[in-house]
């Protein structure tokens, strides 16, 4: 049974669900912060121990990022300077563990799981997930659990 990790990126803070063919499951650690500001220089590769440290612990398959949603409020420079070294140290812990890694745009998302393209992809979690997988579920964790189970559909 393949096993896909999704990956959705809050500022620094990546959330994480594992997913098979059976459903969102619950998932430790749910997710890891990158600190910002001056620490965040001194917190790299701490980071990216703990990204491995969470691949270790879920044994995905695969792992899948969602991608920055287009359009609507534009980020502040620093957050995304902080979501974007996240992902990216999130993608150096994949390659030293030897896991494939891509990112999933939202549009592809809403066509692999026939979402509608009205509201927000977290508007129809429920279509998918009829039940949250654990703790910090709404727009952090079911938005990574979307990501992987696209991905298992078009993987």
């Amino acid at each position: 049974m393949t096993k896909v990790l999704g990956v959705n990126a809050v500022g620094g803070k990546l959330w994480f669900c594992l997913v098979d063919d059976g459903g969102a499951l619950e998932t430790e650690p749910a997710g890891l912060e990158l600190l910002a500001g001056d620490q965040a220089g001194y917190a790299v590769e701490a980071f990216r121990d703990e990204c491995r440290r969470a691949l270790a612990a879920t044994a995905p398959d695969r792992v899948v990022i969602l991608d920055l949603e287009a359009g609507g409020r534009v980020p502040k420079i620093s957050d995304m300077r902080t979501r974007f070294t996240a992902e990216a140290l999130m993608v150096a812990a994949t390659v030293d563990a030897g896991v494939p890694c891509g990112r999933l745009a939202r549009a592809t998302l809403r066509s692999r799981l026939g979402l509608p393209r009205t509201g927000g992809i977290a508007d129809h979690v429920t279509q998918v997930f009829a039940e949250p997988a654990g703790k910090y579920w709404a727009k952090k964790r079911d938005l990574a659990a979307l990501a992987a189970r696209a991905d298992l559909l078009g993987g």
